[in-house]
């Protein structure tokens, strides 16, 4: 759990670096990117599945 927690931090300071100008692209930019793609709309439906299977399924 402490990992996750880990991560989830992780990808919020890299959020709030990119929106300030100082990081990588935004997470908003760096999905519209993919979705330019076949294979990145695969990708992120992917991501979809992932995590509604292991965290909304019950």
């Amino acid at each position: 759990m402490a990992g996750f927690v880990v991560l989830l931090v992780a990808a919020l300071a890299l959020e709030v670096a990119a929106r300030r100008g100082a990081g990588p692209a935004t997470s908003t930019e760096t999905v519209a990117a993919a979705m330019r793609t076949t294979p990145g709309r695969v990708a992120v439906l992917l991501a979809w599945v992932w995590l509604g299977v292991h965290f909304l399924a019950r």
